[in-house]
């Protein structure tokens, strides 16, 4: 059975001063609205009152491991099985996507593919750039804005062209 709600600190004081004032425990009881048996046990043992170690399992995640692998996941895309090996852990998979969905951190975010550029593409796009480029924004002011924040992944979709197909038959 699970225990009730510890005694608060005002409740402790109110509890000695009338025990001081030797008021009996079922007053003392009535007058905080709490059961007689939590105030003599407190009166009992005032030192190990609410010092029992709780029971039940431990963490498998510390905060310091959790902190590391939030770091390392916030920091390179990566598997969940990565960086158990990067990190040496001792848990599972789940354990470190469990970690990760509960952080408040980082989300799930869907790649976004594109064909991978070219050298080509990249001189195109560079001189498109140059003919097309302007210091004034289109309020007529000189500057310009740039996002500092972290550049998002690309999955590169270009694929294999120019495949053949082989047909094999054999007349009897």
């Amino acid at each position: 059975m699970p225990g009730a709600i510890q005694l608060t600190e005002n409740e402790r004081k109110s509890i000695l001063e009338l025990h001081k004032k030797n008021t009996s425990h079922r007053e003392i009881a009535k007058k905080i609205n709490r059961s007689t048996t939590v105030v003599t046990n407190f009166l009992n043992d005032l030192l190990k009152y609410d010092s029992r170690k709780r029971t039940g399992r431990r963490k498998k995640v510390d905060e310091r491991a959790k902190r590391l692998i939030i770091r390392t996941a916030s920091n390179k895309s990566i598997p969940c099985s990565n960086i158990i090996n990067d990190l040496c852990l001792k848990m599972s998979r789940w354990t470190i996507n469990r970690v990760i969905k509960r952080s408040n951190i980082l989300k799930k975010m869907k790649t976004k593919h594109s064909p991978a550029l070219t050298t080509a593409h990249k001189d195109l796009r560079l001189t498109w750039a140059k003919d097309h480029m302007t210091w004034n924004s289109p309020d007529g002011f000189c500057y310009c804005w740039h996002g500092l924040g972290k550049e998002e992944d690309i999955f590169s979709t270009r694929v294999q062209g120019g495949g053949s197909v082989m047909i094999w038959a054999s007349f009897g």
